[in-house]
Protein backbone atom coordinates (compact mmCIF):
# COMPACT_ATOMS: atom_id res chain seq x y z
CA UNK A 1 0.00 0.00 0.00
CA UNK A 2 1.37 2.95 -1.03
CA UNK A 3 1.68 6.02 1.58
CA UNK A 4 -0.98 8.90 1.78
CA UNK A 5 -0.01 12.41 -0.26
CA UNK A 6 0.45 15.64 1.93
CA UNK A 7 1.54 16.00 5.37
CA UNK A 8 0.62 12.15 6.76
CA UNK A 9 3.13 10.62 8.93
CA UNK A 10 4.16 7.13 9.32
CA UNK A 11 4.17 5.30 12.55
CA UNK A 12 5.76 2.37 12.92
CA UNK A 13 5.59 -0.86 15.67
CA UNK A 14 7.81 -3.87 16.36
CA UNK A 15 8.07 -6.41 18.53
CA UNK A 16 9.54 -9.62 19.57
CA UNK A 17 8.74 -12.54 21.97
CA UNK A 18 11.54 -13.28 24.08
CA UNK A 19 14.56 -11.80 25.15
CA UNK A 20 16.98 -13.73 22.81
CA UNK A 21 15.88 -12.06 19.68
CA UNK A 22 15.78 -8.55 18.51
CA UNK A 23 13.85 -6.18 17.02
CA UNK A 24 16.55 -4.96 14.45
CA UNK A 25 15.17 -6.33 11.57
CA UNK A 26 11.62 -5.05 12.16
CA UNK A 27 12.86 -1.19 12.89
CA UNK A 28 15.37 -1.49 10.28
CA UNK A 29 12.52 -2.41 7.52
CA UNK A 30 10.49 0.27 9.17
CA UNK A 31 12.82 2.93 8.97
CA UNK A 32 13.10 1.93 5.30
CA UNK A 33 9.11 2.37 5.01
CA UNK A 34 9.76 5.57 5.64
CA UNK A 35 8.37 5.38 9.39
CA UNK A 36 9.24 8.72 11.11
CA UNK A 37 8.50 7.27 14.77
CA UNK A 38 9.14 3.72 15.67
CA UNK A 39 8.05 2.70 18.89
CA UNK A 40 9.06 -1.40 20.13
CA UNK A 41 8.30 -3.65 22.99
CA UNK A 42 11.39 -6.20 23.26
CA UNK A 43 10.68 -9.56 25.01
CA UNK A 44 7.47 -9.72 25.01
CA UNK A 45 4.90 -12.20 23.49
CA UNK A 46 1.84 -11.54 21.51
CA UNK A 47 -0.36 -12.70 24.60
CA UNK A 48 1.18 -9.83 26.64
CA UNK A 49 -1.74 -7.84 28.27
CA UNK A 50 0.49 -4.52 28.57
CA UNK A 51 2.36 -3.22 25.91
CA UNK A 52 3.81 0.14 26.49
CA UNK A 53 5.67 0.45 22.97
CA UNK A 54 1.96 -0.57 21.07
CA UNK A 55 0.32 2.21 22.97
CA UNK A 56 3.20 4.89 22.40
CA UNK A 57 2.32 4.30 18.56
CA UNK A 58 -1.43 4.35 19.04
CA UNK A 59 -1.12 7.50 21.39
CA UNK A 60 1.44 8.85 18.68
CA UNK A 61 -1.38 8.43 15.89
CA UNK A 62 -3.10 11.46 14.35
CA UNK A 63 -5.90 11.63 11.71
CA UNK A 64 -3.99 11.09 8.09
CA UNK A 65 -1.92 9.06 9.10
CA UNK A 66 -0.41 5.33 8.47
CA UNK A 67 0.03 2.95 11.18
CA UNK A 68 2.16 0.35 10.04
CA UNK A 69 4.04 -2.90 10.91
CA UNK A 70 5.97 -5.73 10.11
CA UNK A 71 3.38 -8.56 10.31
CA UNK A 72 0.01 -8.78 11.79
CA UNK A 73 1.03 -11.12 14.56
CA UNK A 74 3.63 -8.34 15.88
CA UNK A 75 0.83 -6.40 16.99
CA UNK A 76 -1.89 -8.33 18.08
CA UNK A 77 -2.86 -10.88 20.49
CA UNK A 78 -6.33 -12.00 19.05
CA UNK A 79 -8.58 -11.63 16.18
CA UNK A 80 -11.28 -9.74 18.00
CA UNK A 81 -8.43 -7.13 19.43
CA UNK A 82 -6.87 -6.91 15.69
CA UNK A 83 -10.80 -5.60 14.55
CA UNK A 84 -11.13 -3.12 17.22
CA UNK A 85 -8.06 -1.74 16.93
CA UNK A 86 -8.50 -1.29 12.98
CA UNK A 87 -11.89 -0.33 14.27
CA UNK A 88 -10.19 2.67 16.11
CA UNK A 89 -8.09 3.55 13.41
CA UNK A 90 -10.97 3.91 10.87
CA UNK A 91 -12.87 5.92 13.03
CA UNK A 92 -9.59 8.59 13.35
CA UNK A 93 -8.74 8.50 9.61
CA UNK A 94 -5.75 6.80 9.71
CA UNK A 95 -4.64 3.58 7.55
CA UNK A 96 -2.91 0.69 8.28
CA UNK A 97 -0.17 -1.51 6.75
CA UNK A 98 1.73 -4.37 6.54
CA UNK A 99 5.09 -4.62 5.32
CA UNK A 100 5.08 -7.92 4.53
CA UNK A 101 1.41 -8.43 3.71
CA UNK A 102 -0.48 -6.99 0.93
CA UNK A 103 -3.00 -5.42 3.24
CA UNK A 104 -5.11 -1.95 2.09
CA UNK A 105 -7.22 -1.26 4.86
CA UNK A 106 -9.00 1.57 2.86
CA UNK A 107 -10.63 -1.11 0.90
CA UNK A 108 -13.57 -3.81 1.79
CA UNK A 109 -11.97 -6.28 0.15
CA UNK A 110 -9.27 -5.27 2.38
CA UNK A 111 -10.13 -5.06 5.68
CA UNK A 112 -11.60 -8.58 4.81
CA UNK A 113 -7.82 -9.70 3.95
CA UNK A 114 -6.72 -8.09 7.35
CA UNK A 115 -9.60 -9.96 9.59
CA UNK A 116 -8.70 -13.32 7.45
CA UNK A 117 -4.72 -12.53 8.47
CA UNK A 118 -5.12 -11.70 12.13
CA UNK A 119 -7.25 -15.01 12.25
CA UNK A 120 -4.78 -17.18 10.76
CA UNK A 121 -2.19 -16.12 13.08
CA UNK A 122 -3.96 -16.39 15.31
CA UNK A 123 -4.96 -20.47 14.82
CA UNK A 124 -1.02 -20.48 13.81
CA UNK A 125 -0.55 -19.46 17.37
CA UNK A 126 -3.26 -21.77 19.36
CA UNK A 127 -1.33 -24.50 17.02
CA UNK A 128 2.22 -24.22 17.83
CA UNK A 129 1.05 -23.33 22.01
CA UNK A 130 -1.16 -26.96 21.84
CA UNK A 131 2.07 -28.93 20.38
CA UNK A 132 4.73 -26.79 22.56
CA UNK A 133 2.13 -28.31 25.59
CA UNK A 134 1.82 -31.78 24.00
CA UNK A 135 5.57 -31.79 24.00
CA UNK A 136 6.53 -30.84 27.43
CA UNK A 137 4.21 -33.38 28.54
CA UNK A 138 5.64 -36.17 26.72
CA UNK A 139 9.44 -35.12 27.79
CA UNK A 140 7.76 -35.27 31.89
CA UNK A 141 6.52 -38.23 31.05
CA UNK A 142 9.92 -39.52 29.72
CA UNK A 143 11.86 -38.32 32.44
CA UNK A 144 13.06 -35.11 31.17
CA UNK A 145 14.00 -31.93 32.87
CA UNK A 146 11.98 -29.20 31.47
CA UNK A 147 12.66 -25.34 32.37
CA UNK A 148 16.38 -24.12 32.83
CA UNK A 149 19.22 -25.85 32.79
CA UNK A 150 20.52 -27.41 35.88
CA UNK A 151 23.25 -25.35 37.80
CA UNK A 152 25.04 -28.75 38.80
CA UNK A 153 25.90 -31.52 36.54
CA UNK A 154 25.35 -34.75 37.41
CA UNK A 155 29.19 -35.13 37.57
CA UNK A 156 29.62 -32.02 40.14
CA UNK A 157 26.43 -33.75 42.12
CA UNK A 158 28.32 -36.86 42.69
CA UNK A 159 31.60 -34.70 43.60
CA UNK A 160 30.02 -32.43 46.36
CA UNK A 161 28.04 -35.74 47.63
CA UNK A 162 31.43 -37.22 48.27
CA UNK A 163 33.17 -34.75 49.86
CA UNK A 164 30.12 -34.49 52.17
CA UNK A 165 29.92 -38.45 52.87
CA UNK A 166 34.07 -39.21 52.48
CA UNK A 167 35.70 -36.13 52.99
CA UNK A 168 33.30 -35.03 56.26
CA UNK A 169 33.14 -31.48 54.40
CA UNK A 170 29.43 -29.19 55.70
CA UNK A 171 26.73 -28.72 53.27
CA UNK A 172 27.47 -25.12 53.32
CA UNK A 173 31.34 -25.83 52.62
CA UNK A 174 30.29 -27.95 49.96
CA UNK A 175 27.98 -25.43 48.65
CA UNK A 176 30.92 -22.72 49.01
CA UNK A 177 32.98 -25.23 46.93
CA UNK A 178 30.58 -25.54 44.47
CA UNK A 179 29.69 -22.12 43.95
CA UNK A 180 26.06 -22.64 45.16
CA UNK A 181 23.99 -21.96 47.73
CA UNK A 182 23.40 -24.76 50.17
CA UNK A 183 19.81 -25.43 48.73
CA UNK A 184 20.69 -26.10 45.44
CA UNK A 185 23.34 -28.91 47.12
CA UNK A 186 20.19 -30.44 48.61
CA UNK A 187 17.70 -30.18 45.94
CA UNK A 188 20.32 -32.06 43.82
CA UNK A 189 20.63 -34.10 45.82
CA UNK A 190 17.02 -35.35 46.12
CA UNK A 191 16.89 -35.28 42.65
CA UNK A 192 19.55 -37.90 42.28
CA UNK A 193 18.26 -39.97 45.04
CA UNK A 194 21.26 -39.04 47.10
CA UNK A 195 19.77 -37.29 50.21
CA UNK A 196 19.56 -40.24 52.31
CA UNK A 197 23.42 -41.12 51.90
CA UNK A 198 23.99 -37.83 53.59
CA UNK A 199 23.58 -39.78 57.00
CA UNK A 200 26.42 -41.83 56.30
CA UNK A 201 29.05 -39.15 58.03
CA UNK A 202 28.91 -39.20 61.59
CA UNK A 203 27.44 -36.09 63.59
CA UNK A 204 28.07 -35.16 67.10
CA UNK A 205 26.72 -37.63 69.98
CA UNK A 206 25.83 -35.26 73.00
CA UNK A 207 28.21 -34.99 75.98
CA UNK A 208 27.80 -37.85 78.04
CA UNK A 209 25.68 -40.13 75.72
CA UNK A 210 26.82 -43.42 74.62
CA UNK A 211 28.89 -43.37 71.41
Amino acid sequence: MSARSGNSRRVGYARVSTAAQTTDQQVFALRAARCTRVCVDDGLRATAKLRPGLERAKAALRPGDVFVVWAIDRAFRSTIEAILFLDDLMGRGIAFQSLTQAIDTRTPEGRKWYIDTASWAEYERAVISRRTKEKMAQARRDGQHIGRPYKLSKRRVLTAHRLMVQGGLSLPAVAARCRVSPITITRAFARHGLEGRRTAFPTPNPKGAPP
